[in-house]
């Protein structure tokens, strides 16, 4: 009879390494974990360096917030993280790491070491996954994690990674994932020498386009099908791969959800049914998606990856989706692709919004297009609002009935805002939100007495500043503002309360001027605003111009 054998706590390194397997798939799972922490630290670079197949070097540099000299070595211990604090937070995740885990199970089956350096610090620090002090180098603002031989002390993971060439196909495939899922940071990815991935910054649909052309190839682009739906809160944008370019295998599925990469069967499954007979059987679409829910509605904290998601709400989330996909392959069915006509035909030809969206976003306009109107929001073309050309980010041409107006977009969205939002002050207190992790805004000591005494004011706004010793923590904002840089809110926040006028009035004044939007907005921005427009709201406005005689002859007036 076997001896029974007594419960011990397991070694630090030995639950780091288990850890590692849950985590640490392979060379591309390090490429994801890392890459992930550079987003969350608001990264606009990231460079990704591959030697080998990422066994013999995998490095991540970016130009993120950076970590503090003196956090560096509890970066590396298991469970610490600057993501969230506590238990509550957990059902409004929004960062895409938050267990803390990734760099210590890194650390314990490679060779690891740290560099960062915050904005205010004079150098960077570096550290080892051996060694407890950290030390002073020259580095960039931002942080570098190089993770050398991997699986070394694990020969039996590493015999079972397979081989160089698909392991570093694997490692492509993540960093094409990360790069759909966050137009506004530029990808690098170098790979033995060799430049994989060179993508800069996607502002724009057409430079979105152009990113995802790099990633599922031209042909997708081409007959891309835009999808932009939006039920309650939750919308669904991105692009369907047309019915005709459906493929042998599940290659070009990508699916975010609130920027997350997700991989879901389900998700898959749900969306395949939507195309249902319109491609045949054992053929897979190809399409790229964006969801945006409530992150209290879903839960990330379901799978050690973080791969699969569970909703709160699972089956009328998942028949939106459903819905939002077949309705919009049905449209495209009736309405048919958008053609391009001939100079000799007429120049103004019909089409419904979403072909114009399709036809504009494939390629960019050529420099004297010709011109057709597009349905914004009616379904009778002879009361529609129809878009003509969007002028330098910034100035709208529409036509309604046969005459022309010109709109200045950055004053009409800044009054739109302006408006909304003095709407949403009639009925106080405004809804907030929490912050993820809560932030410090440093105070003079009469800044902190007037927080204090304007709590109750604060609170009806939907603030929540706590002051401390020489700065406030901000735990709640309005989610009228959320939008907003946060720094810049919070410093005009104290600032107004400090007045010795201050009221709901005053405050909501102050509040509003920090609307006005910049000089040039988004096609996809406009065209949505558009779609909410009913004409009686801009004609009598100061940033709407009827294009009439008389206001073309003054243009040309001596």
């Amino acid at each position: 009879m076997l001896t029974p054998k007594r419960i011990h706590a397991l070694p630090l390194q030995l639950a780091n390494q288990i850890a590692a397997g849950e985590v640490i798939e392979r060379p591309a799972s390090v490429i994801k974990e890392l890459v992930e922490n550079s987003l969350d630290a608001s990264a606009t670079e990231i460079d990704v360096t591959i030697e080998g197949s990422g066994s013999q070097l995998i490095q991540v540099r970016d130009n993120g917030s950076g970590i503090h000299p003196d956090d560096l070595c509890l970066a590396l211990s298991r469970h610490a993280t600057s993501k969230i604090s506590s238990s509550d937070q957990l059902s409004q995740i929004s960062s895409l790491g938050f267990r803390g885990e990734a760099l210590p199970s890194i650390s314990s089956v490679s060779n690891l070491s740290l560099i960062s350096r915050q904005h205010d610090s004079e150098c960077g620090w570096q550290i080892h996954h051996e060694e407890e002090e950290p030390e002073p180098v020259v580095h960039p603002e931002g942080t570098t994690v190089a993770v050398r031989d991997l699986f070394f002390n694990l020969p039996a993971r590493r015999r079972f990674l397979r081989s160089a060439r698909t392991e570093q196909q694997q490692i492509l495939t993540t960093m094409q994932r990360l790069a759909l899922s966050r137009f506004d940071v530029r990808f690098q990815c170098q790979l033995n020498g060799q430049q994989k991935l060179n993508l800069p910054i996607a502002e724009s649909e057409s430079q979105q386009l152009a990113r995802i052309g790099k990633i599922c190839g031209q042909a997708f682009v081409k007959q891309a099908i835009a999808i932009d739906q939006q039920f309650d809160i939750i919308t669904i944008k991105g692009w369907l791969g047309h019915v005709e370019a459906h493929r042998p295998q599940a290659d070009q599925q990508y699916f975010f959800i609130n920027g997350r990469i997700i991989r879901d069967r389900l998700i898959s499954q749900i969306v395949r049914q939507a195309y249902a007979d319109l491609i045949p059987a054992g053929r897979h679409p190809a399409y790229v998606l964006y969801m945006t829910i409530p992150l209290d509605r879903v839960d990330v904290n379901v799978h050690p990856t973080k791969h699969e998601v569970r909703f709160r709400e699972t089956r009328l989330i998942h028949g939106l989706i459903h819905r939002a996909v077949k309705d919009q392959l049905q449209q495209q069915i009736i309405t048919g692709p958008a053609q391009t006509p001939s100079p000799t035909n007429t120049p103004w030809v019909a089409e419904t919004a979403s072909a114009y969206q399709r036809h504009d976003l494939v390629t960019p306009p050529p420099e004297n297009p010709v011109r057709r109107p597009v349905s914004i929001n009616q379904t009778d073309s002879n009361d529609a609002i129809q878009l003509i050309q969007i002028l330098h980010q910034r100035y709208v041409w529409i036509r309604f009935q046969q005459q022309h107006y010109l709109i200045d977009l950055p004053k009409a969205l800044s009054s739109s805002r302006r408006q909304q939002f003095s709407e949403r002050l009639k009925q106080l207190p405004l809804k907030s939100r929490p912050i993820l992790v809560p932030l410090s805004h440093p105070c003079s000591d009469v800044q902190l007495n007037s927080v204090g005494k304007q709590q109750k004011l604060l609170n009806s706004f939907g603030f929540e500043l706590q002051p401390t010793e020489n700065a406030v923590i901000i735990k709640n904002i309005p989610i009228a503002l959320a939008q907003l840089d946060l720094k810049t809110v919070v410093s005009a926040v104290i600032v107004a309360v400090c007045k010795d006028d201050i009221d709901a009035a005053v405050l909501g004044r102050c509040l509003s001027e920090l609307l006005k939007t910049s000089d040039k907005i988004p096609p996809q921005q406009a065209e949505e605003w558009l779609k909410t427009l009913t004409l009686s709201e801009c004609i009598e406005k100061p940033w709407c111009r009827e294009l009439d005689l008389a206001t073309l002859g003054s243009l040309f007036s001596d």
